[in-house]
């Protein structure tokens, strides 16, 4: 039984005075310009080649290195639950809270059976690409690194 509030499918919102079930629809769940922009622009800057964008395969990675098996993914603080700040929202916070609980879990599950047919995983968090890129390049580059060419 669902705890979001009925009024969803009806309730008019500011955004082009669509119902929020219809608004919220049109929001893509790929491609974050914010983050996926920005560590492409990254990944292109420092030189770091072979990656693939949005492979289809289980999790759906942001980025691919399909000849090392790392799949990367930029995860965003609010919809993975990240407790960099306080995210949660004030109202319908225990549907919430549940969702997110159950993003982290599907993470959890995504990056195990990455793990079992053999590839290594990275995941970098939002708030982490904008205060320290750096920082999260070195990562890639150390798996990069530690990750043979497989042919």
């Amino acid at each position: 039984m669902s705890k979001w509030p009925k009024s969803a499918r009806v309730e008019v919102t500011k955004f082009g005075n669509l119902p929020r079930s219809q608004l919220m629809a049109r929001i893509g769940s790929r491609s974050n310009q914010t983050t996926d922009a920005t560590l492409a622009r990254l990944l292109r800057q420092y030189r770091l080649r072979g990656w693939r964008r949005q492979g289809t395969m289980i999790g759906k990675p942001d980025f691919i290195w399909p000849d090392r098996k790392i799949a990367l993914f930029v995860d965003g603080c609010f919809w993975h639950g990240h407790n960099c700040r306080n995210l949660t929202p004030a109202t319908n916070a225990s549907a919430w809270s549940e969702k997110l609980a159950r993003n982290r879990k599907r993470d959890r599950n995504v990056t195990r059976r990455l793990h079992q047919i053999g590839w290594r995983v990275i995941r970098i968090w939002e708030c982490s690409l904008s205060k320290s890129p750096r920082r999260c390049l070195a990562r890639i580059e150390r798996a990069l690194t530690k990750s043979p060419i497989r042919t």
